[in-house]
């Protein structure tokens, strides 16, 4: 006669083999969904003779898609954060001091660059700049003006709220390299806000803490060093100045880095800005094109006033937030996501300014500019 003992055990073992099958034929886990931001693969095709491939393939479709795996994901996450203090997934999120989140290095080495572990070379500096003033110099046959823009890592900007083993290294940054080899040798114009940022931000917060961009703040003063820069060459642009805003602050959301970790609901910012402009320097969308390159659309917006430049804005997801300040203060303005100055595109927009934007963590994409 078994003891109840065995019984128990042998329902217990009978369960966590019949629960993995019976979630993913009826759903049972549905409610915790995937938002650890990684590609999953479909089930996997067999093709004969290749068998060994299709069982590799099918081992890996499982690790990803298995019953409850979100569930047990969701649990882990919170004991591994909540417990321990630690980031459930440390390649993609760090978790650092007073509330703040950073970029893991599964992005681009982003924490081992600002590590100095991932120096950028004098050759890559030169390769670069080389690409860069082959585009000045053909823009400026067509009269165009080129400005090139860096927006900071967070790493940069509260490099005092990281962990402490993951510290920043003072020694000279990869954007630091790259400055002095372009500034050393051409003349464009190269937009480097991290000190105008770091000021700003003993009065206000510029970037999110728990997303990987800055906030409506940090974007506006992004965009206000940018618009100062451009008025050297081209005085028509109004002078950006706080007061055509109308900025209320509130109670911030979670953002990417904690939506990886299923935190979105529990750890949020402190603060959101919200940014209005005043009628003087706002616009109007007029149209969204399909951009097949990275899915995003491109964007296009006309200004108050038909005397000032037009504007070609080739960017990443951190020039999404300046659509709400930057087309204001130009005759139109057009915002394409990609990481490709394309020569077509130029020649069809005819603009008098290209400005292109990139994060710090990705300079070296620049070399293909």
């Amino acid at each position: 006669m078994s003891s109840p003992r065995f019984t128990i055990l042998a329902f217990g073992f009978a369960a966590l083999l019949i629960m993995p099958v019976a979630d993913q034929l009826l759903g049972l886990s549905n409610a915790f969904k995937s938002t650890e931001n990684r590609r999953t693969g479909g089930m996997p095709v067999l093709h004969f003779p290749h068998v060994n491939t299709f069982i590799r393939q099918f081992d890996q479709y499982y690790k990803e898609n298995f019953g409850w795996r979100n569930a047990l994901f969701y649990a882990y996450s919170r004991w591994k954060y909540r417990l321990l203090g630690e980031s459930p997934l440390p390649e993609k999120v760090v978790v650092g001091k007073n509330g703040w989140h950073y970029l893991g290095n599964s992005y681009n080495n982003v924490v081992d660059q600002h590590r100095n572990l991932y120096p950028l070379s004098a050759d890559s500096a030169r390769i670069i700049t080389s690409r860069l003033l082959t585009y000045q110099r053909d823009l400026a046959k067509q009269g165009i003006r080129f400005y090139v823009m860096i927006a900071p890592d967070s790493h940069s900007i509260y490099p005092e709220n990281l962990p402490d083993n993951v510290a920043a290294s003072a020694a000279p940054s990869r954007l630091d390299v790259f400055k002095q080899y372009l500034t050393s040798h051409t003349t464009i114009p190269l937009v480097d806000i991290r000190d105008t940022l770091i000021a700003a931000k003993k009065d206000h917060v510029v970037y999110y803490q728990t997303d990987t961009h800055w906030n409506d703040y940090g974007t506006l003063i992004g965009c206000a060093a940018l618009l100062n820069r451009i008025r050297q060459d081209m005085p028509a642009i109004p002078v950006p100045f706080t007061g055509n805003y109308a900025i209320k602050q509130m109670r911030g959301a979670g953002g990417d880095l904690v939506q990886m970790l299923t935190l979105q609901e529990e750890v949020k910012d402190s603060v959101f800005y919200e940014i209005k402009p005043a009628p003087v320097v706002s616009s109007t969308q007029t149209a969204t094109v399909p951009n097949d390159e990275y899915g995003f659309p491109s964007l296009r917006f006309v200004g108050t006033a038909p005397d000032r430049p037009k504007l070609l804005f080739i960017g990443d997801s951190f020039s999404h937030s300046m659509t709400q300040f930057l087309p204001g203060y130009f005759r139109e303005a057009y915002f394409v996501r990609s990481s490709h100055l394309n020569p077509a595109l130029v020649q069809t927009e005819k603009p008098d300014i290209v400005v292109v934007e990139i994060v710090e963590r990705n300079i070296s994409w620049l070399k293909a500019l």
